[in-house]
């Protein structure tokens, strides 16, 4: 009622009792608006009732939603575990928001229960069951509240088996549903999802087929499946095939990057390596830990539960199977990080020949490549009779992606190297055994290899290699190589140097590169500076041995022997001493044919039956002084090189397989992008480094954990700092 109000001032007391009044009908107002909101006139909740379990089939109405069957109603449900209120139950008497519902979760908490939401998130959980537990957006805790009552309704069949077998099936359909609806939104629900199916399949064999083509992904540790099925084989004295071994390992070993991002890959070379290791498969002795299907629950209400399982054994308690499988997966995580490291620069490269260069060699017949097999379709179009190719860059470049136009890297031209020798054929040059880099004016020789083709320059090989440059620069002199010559050059060379079959091999393709490109004398000088002077005397015996192949020594040969003997340090006259020793007999001498009609030359009188120069004391000398080395070292990266010793501030903190000088000088390296040649040969002076052998080192360790080089170029070296801190870190 109100006060009555006449002509005169209300006194102070009919203000006090009026304004109680108003306060009397917002508080009403407020308590109708409240109603509403609780509980709409056609949605009123039932009367208190014990919750129950919705059967398949059977829903419930609460506050105008439809819950669907697989849940708990009621207004009062005991957690199994004996503390507090089941969190799955819905209990129709709380309030429900009548217009708002926050399916963002926004305040739902760890460990959800529907008595704790609040009203807007109580109408987007009901919300969500009445859409049919499908929307792929809904917070993850509301999953859980409806997946607790699942563990819930399970356990109660374990624990007294009243339930109907066939709804606890039905069950596991629902959870493998739901695991592929959320397992990417969570990796705690598909975990526990995961370990629920588990749990199904040891009390009801016929839900197990909802496990397969599901691996261990989400599960911390080896599953209740997996180690049944390990078990079993070992109580048979079966071998363990290589994708059950795979799963062990995935279980128990921390996924490396390789693993993840080369999965199709890892899982290949993983079977591959393990047949290799273990033939049919690795085979444990039983032990005598069982196995026990424990099940740890995700709701709070519920204790661990164990189900007691035939005795098989656990073999995943023993440490010497998965140590050895373990070792295996890093064995290939190994062998794929270069390629790992390719992709995670180049996503969209996998199928590049750069790629391919980098998989292993077990790897290349099961990972085709589109680029790989157009090159290797050009290169056997191309083999002639001696099972040699020439191609020009315009044919070969199409297959190299290059990062500066109109310059081929050195690691670029490493890639296509190891591309070919993947497809089994080699290339000359060869940067990988002191080649130049591919130029984009120039051509190549490619062969098909021999099975001992060296990729890496032994001492031999490289002395073989600067003894045939130089050769070639002889032969050539007279404008006409002949087929003798030729022949001869490479037996002369091969036979000193005692080369492998492979490596004759590689050096006629080198040979033939020699002469079709004709690279001179350039860059030589810095090359020779470090030989002995027995070296360059053997090397000058050889070259006149080649320069008399054909029983004449014309001025043009004369002037390209004196001008290679100064390149190597020795004088004129020892280039006369030596051709006289080589090619006079005991009784006849050398004659010099000095007819004005005749181009100056020598005369070559007839060959004795033995050459002058003796192969096997040349063949020993070397064997015995290994004096080349060094020279070795400088240009083709020999890592045998005996050096001063370091300082002792480098002799600490070496990095992977560099020695500790060579990781110090890779430190100062990774410090600015660009070094002037001065510069890192000062750098290499302070460390009593070569520098051009601690370079490649340092590239070639690149190559083998990066996958690219830390410097490329010469005068200046470009530093790729990304890299050489990646390699220091």
């Amino acid at each position: 009622m109100d006060i009555a109000r006449g002509s005169a001032a209300p006194t102070r007391l009919e203000r006090i009792l009026q304004a109680s009044i108003d306060r009397k009908r917002k508080l009403e107002a407020l308590a109708r608006q409240a109603a509403e909101v609780v509980a709409p006139p056609q949605t009123q909740p039932r009367a208190a009732t014990t919750g129950e379990w919705l059967p398949r089939g059977t829903s419930a109405g609460v506050h105008g939603f439809a819950t669907g069957d697989f849940v708990y109603v009621g207004n009062k449900l005991r957690a199994l575990n004996g503390y507090g209120v089941e969190p799955s139950l819905i209990n129709p008497a709380l309030l429900v928001d009548s217009t708002n519902a926050d399916a963002s979760g926004s305040d739902v908490s760890y460990w959800p229960s529907y008595t704790n939401l609040s009203p807007s998130s109580r109408r987007a959980y009901l919300q969500w069951l009445a859409g049919g537990r499908n929307d792929p957006e809904i917070s993850i805790g509301y999953v859980f509240v409806f997946f607790y009552g699942l563990e819930r309704r399970v356990c109660e069949y374990v624990r007294d088996r009243g339930s109907d077998a066939d709804e606890v099936l039905a069950i596991a359909h629902e959870v493998a549903r739901l695991l592929d609806l959320y397992a990417t939104t969570s990796h705690s629900f598909a975990s526990y999802a995961r370990a629920l199916l588990e749990l199904i399949a040891t009390i009801e064999p016929r839900s197990r087929t909802l496990l397969r083509g599901r691996d261990d992904d989400y599960t911390y540790g080896p599953s209740q499946r997996l180690k049944l099925a390990l078990g079993e084989l070992a109580v048979a004295h079966k071998p363990i095939p290589a994708a059950l071994a795979l799963r062990w390992v995935r279980a128990s070993y921390a996924r490396t990057t390789p693993m993840k991002r080369c999965a199709a890959e890892f899982e290949l070379l993983f079977h591959v390596r393990y047949a290799t290791q273990f033939g049919d498969g690795l085979v444990v002795k039983p032990n005598k830990t069982y196995v026990d299907a424990t099940y740890s629950a995700a709701s709070s209400a519920l204790d661990t539960l164990v189900v007691t399982q035939q005795r098989v054994p656990d073999i995943t308690q023993l440490a010497r199977p998965i140590a050895k499988l373990i070792a295996l997966a890093q064995e290939c995580t190994n062998a794929l990080d270069p390629f790992s490291r390719f992709l995670g620069r180049n996503p969209q490269g996998r199928q590049s020949l750069s790629a391919f260069a980098l998989l292993p060699e077990d790897l290349v017949e099961a990972t085709p490549s589109a680029d790989a097999a157009s090159l290797a379709s050009l290169v056997r179009s191309r083999l002639d009779g001696d099972g040699l190719a020439l191609l020009g860059a315009g044919e070969l470049l199409p297959f190299v992606r290059l990062a500066r136009p109109g310059k081929v890297s050195k690691s670029e031209s490493m890639f296509l190297a190891q591309a070919l020798e993947k497809l089994g054929y080699g290339i000359e040059p060869d940067v990988r055994l002191g080649g130049p880099a591919f130029d984009v004016n120039g051509r190549a020789i490619l062969f098909r290899r021999l099975p001992d083709c060296p990729s890496v320059a032994s001492v031999e090989y490289a002395l073989a290699m600067l003894c045939m440059r130089l050769g070639a620069i002889v032969s050539a002199a007279d404008d006409d190589v002949s087929a003798v010559e030729r022949a001869l050059l490479q037996k002369h060379i091969a036979d000193t140097l005692q080369l492998s079959a492979g490596e004759r091999q590689r050096l006629a393709a080198h040979l033939a590169w020699l002469l079709e490109e004709k690279p001179g004398t350039s860059g030589l000088k810095k090359h020779l500076a470090a030989l002995t002077t027995d070296a360059r005397h053997h090397i000058g015996r050889l070259l006149i041995t080649v320069a008399t192949t054909d029983d004449v020594v014309d001025p043009r040969e004369m002037k390209m022997l004196e001008k290679l003997y100064a390149l190597i340090g020795l004088d004129t006259a020892a280039l006369y001493a030596d051709l006289h020793a080589a090619l006079a007999t005991d009784d006849e001498p050398v004659a010099v044919d000095a007819s004005p009609a005749v181009a100056k030359g020598f005369a070559i009188p007839p060959r004795a039956p033995a050459t002058a120069i003796d192969m096997n004391r040349v063949r020993l000398k070397l064997a015995e002084t290994r004096q080349v080395s060094s020279l070795l070292a400088e240009v083709f990266a020999e890592e045998e090189t005996s050096a001063p010793v370091a300082p002792k501030a480098a002799q600490a903190n070496a990095i992977g397989t560099l020695d500790a000088a060579q990781s110090e000088l890779l430190r100062r390296l990774a410090q600015r992008a660009s070094w002037s040649r001065d510069d890192v040969e000062h750098l290499a002076g302070e460390l009593a480094l070569l520098p051009d052998g601690a370079l490649e080192a340092i590239n070639d360790y690149a190559y083998a954990t990066a996958g690219e080089p830390v410097w490329e170029d010469e005068d200046p070296l470009t530093i790729n700092t990304n890299v050489a801190r990646e390699l220091i870190a």
